[in-house]
């Protein structure tokens, strides 16, 4: 059994359970107590995973759970899976620090017959997930289309202004209802540089006044180079602000 990382030794040796863990769930188990998936959907994916169907060939343990899935599906999504699958006797692996219920959700878009699809109630656990996916399995779909989705839900609202947030329909919605969900999607795509997508976020969060910072636990779990960007961003908006209605 390995502790906290695979050689090319360990999935050659068919008496060893391969063991994978290096998943920060701090956001993730906040996120759960927020989200509202269909009570059949999860049932559903639940029944089919935690049994053993046609083709299943390797257990994935998760929290003392076996779920039961298929080495040709994640082969197709990820070069290290494939590496592992070499060893024909691999038939388990045991992944650390993630919850049941966010590996059956992921298993779900590996899974045509689920027909799932990403939206504003699982894009946050689903993007999370996918950075550590990225890291540690190769797997970059589900990073890809977590940030299709942000991208086109940015440009759904057109400016927050003082506590609130228009939307593209005119409705507006308080700031508390998002912001903890832009902070952390700023952080992963932070986190993996990408300039393009951070540059979007911010120029929401910009507009956020600095007390909303202040009421969200998310910021205070960011690291302090990450809330720099975000105040340097914030006085660059009101500088301009200023700026624009000064008399010439």
């Amino acid at each position: 059994m390995i502790s906290s990382s695979i050689t090319h030794d360990d999935y050659l040796n068919p008496d060893k359970k391969i063991l994978l863990r290096r998943t920060s769930t701090k956001s993730l188990k906040r996120l759960n107590k927020k989200m509202s998936i269909s009570n059949t959907d999860i049932n559903r994916s639940e029944q089919y995973f935690l049994q053993s169907h046609p083709f299943s060939d390797l257990t994935l343990i998760v929290q003392n759970k076996q779920l039961y899935v298929d080495k040709s599906i994640l082969s197709a999504v990820s070069k290290v899976f494939q590496s592992y699958f070499q060893n024909e006797n691999t038939n388990s692996i045991e992944i650390l620090d993630i919850s049941a219920n966010d590996m059956i959700e992921l298993l779900q878009f590996l899974y045509s017959q689920f027909q799932c699809t990403i939206n504003y109630e699982n894009v946050t656990v689903l993007l999370i997930l996918g950075r550590s996916l990225t890291q540690r399995f190769d797997i970059h779909f589900i990073s890809q289309s977590c940030r299709s989705f942000i991208l086109f839900y940015l440009s759904k609202f057109n400016y927050i202004h003082m506590n609130l947030i228009e939307q593209e329909n005119g409705s507006r919605l308080k700031i508390s209802t998002i912001l903890d969900n832009l902070l952390i999607w700023f952080r992963e795509f932070f986190y993996i540089n990408d300039e393009f997508i951070c540059q979007a976020i911010l120029e929401k969060l910009c507009q956020c006044n600095n007390s909303n910072f202040y009421l969200s636990k998310v910021f205070y779990e960011l690291k302090e180079n990450v809330q720099y960007h975000l105040f340097r961003a914030r006085a660059k908006y009101l500088e301009k602000a200023c700026s624009s209605i000064l008399p010439i």
